[in-house]
């Protein structure tokens, strides 16, 4: 996905290893309601929390309800920009407190084996990313 990025940005001369992926939670929540590919980058569905939930209406992250163990993520758009422009993106969305860089996995098991990438998501600073952190919240791509 960097590299069709990096492609479709020839003209401004970006390099593969200056692009990091963007990520940003949509308005769809199922794969049913999406009706075009984006013009740019990926749609990724079917991910879901485990240790909190999201707040579709705020768009960040919440406490999830009691003993429900995974919480479904919306439609996820993932993108690349060059790591400058995407400083100065994750200031002017996140503020100070920043967001909470939650971990993608493919399995249930936790290792450096299963991970795939990092989503930016949203978060309130008196919970902030490092409480979301201790709390061990992550995206699983397959929950069985």
């Amino acid at each position: 996905m960097k590299q069709e990025v990096t492609r479709k940005h020839k003209a401004d001369k970006w390099a593969l290893d200056d692009v990091v992926y963007t990520t940003n939670t949509t308005n769809f929540e199922r794969q049913d309601q999406v009706r075009a590919p984006p013009p740019e980058g990926v749609y990724a569905y079917g991910l879901s929390l485990d240790g909190a939930a999201f707040d579709k209406k705020d768009g960040l992250l919440v406490e999830s309800e009691p003993k429900k163990l995974f919480a479904p993520l919306p439609v996820l758009f993932i993108s690349g920009l060059i790591k400058d422009q995407y400083t100065k993106l994750r200031r002017e969305q996140f503020g100070a407190h920043g967001p909470y860089e939650c971990p993608v996995y493919k399995y249930r098991p936790r290792t450096d084996r299963f991970i795939i990438f990092f989503v930016t998501l949203k978060c309130t600073p008196e919970k902030n990313n490092k409480f979301w952190d201790l709390r061990g919240t992550a995206l699983l791509e397959n929950t069985d």
